[in-house]
């Protein structure tokens, strides 16, 4: 597998993992999951939120040659 197709598939899944988020979808912030367990909901949200971002990032840094995750 290239690096640009591990780097799409980054992305798409930290921007799936946005979307989910920010509409409030169960399979992404169902209640009963641990984070939301510990720190509530919106907490969990940040959280899922920020990992979004982070995977995002780290993919379009692979799509654009950038070795963020070595390599």
């Amino acid at each position: 597998m290239s690096k640009t197709t591990v780097g799409l598939i980054l992305a798409l899944v930290g921007l799936l993992v946005l979307i989910g988020t920010n509409l409030n979808w169960r399979i992404v912030t169902h209640s009963g999951k641990l984070l939301n367990i510990f720190f509530g909901d919106r907490v969990a949200r940040v959280i899922y939120m920020l990992t979004g971002i982070v995977l995002f990032v780290l993919g379009m840094g692979q799509v654009f040659g950038l070795n963020w995750l070595g390599g």
